[in-house]
């Protein structure tokens, strides 16, 4: 997942909050950060905003309404890029 500026950043900080329960950040060395969690969720983002692509954390939702949360914040970047 790419956050390429501060709207972006704000609309996924938005849409995290939005979420019911935990989604969770896990980077390649194995640590997780909670993003529902305030201090967890800046360390997480900051996980993501690395620019080391042989290694990028993956996002996880806890339940299907949270990804669709999260799928609804990537289609909303996709318009903004069109």
């Amino acid at each position: 997942m790419m956050i390429r500026n501060n709207d972006e950043l704000k609309l996924f900080e938005e849409t995290i909050e939005r979420c019911q329960s935990s989604v969770m950040v896990l980077t390649p060395r194995g640590e997780q950060y909670d993003l529902k969690d305030p201090f967890q969720r800046y360390l997480g983002i900051a996980e993501m905003l690395k620019k080391d692509e042989k290694e990028e954390p993956e996002l996880f939702a806890c339940c299907r309404e949270d990804e669709m949360q999260l799928l609804s914040y990537l289609k909303r970047l996709e318009n903004k890029a069109a």
